[in-house]
């Protein structure tokens, strides 16, 4: 695997993972606001997916824009806490597939799948 460690270092780009805490503005209405943080860049692989290929992956899934990602490991938890996801300034959230984030593992990296906000 040093040989994608070396690929992600020359050709990945860098993104950035945006945490956020989310707070209960009003519990009668059941309004929430989310304070953002400040953005944490980290490099990653990026790469695009067609819709045809996403609707044959998520079976009866309706997304017009979609990235993979190939990052490493040590990242799984900003991924999963993200608020959003920065890639080229166009926001990105991780998508979720009954419920549980698209995160296959790749031993020392992961894929993630993004979906456009």
């Amino acid at each position: 695997m040093d040989e994608l460690k070396d690929l992600i270092n020359q050709e990945g780009q860098w993104i950035q993972i945006v945490l956020g805490k989310e707070i209960i503005t009003d519990p009668e209405e059941d309004s929430k606001k989310i304070i953002f943080n400040n953005p944490i860049p980290i490099k990653a692989l990026v790469n695009s997916i067609s819709p045809e290929k996403l609707t044959w992956k998520f079976f009866g899934v309706s997304i017009s824009e979609a990235k993979e990602l190939i990052i490493d490991a040590k990242y799984e938890n900003l991924i999963k806490k993200s608020q959003k996801i920065l890639i080229d300034n166009v926001e990105y959230v991780a998508y979720l597939s009954v419920g549980q984030l698209t995160i296959q593992n790749l031993g020392s990296y992961l894929r993630v799948t993004v979906v456009r906000k």
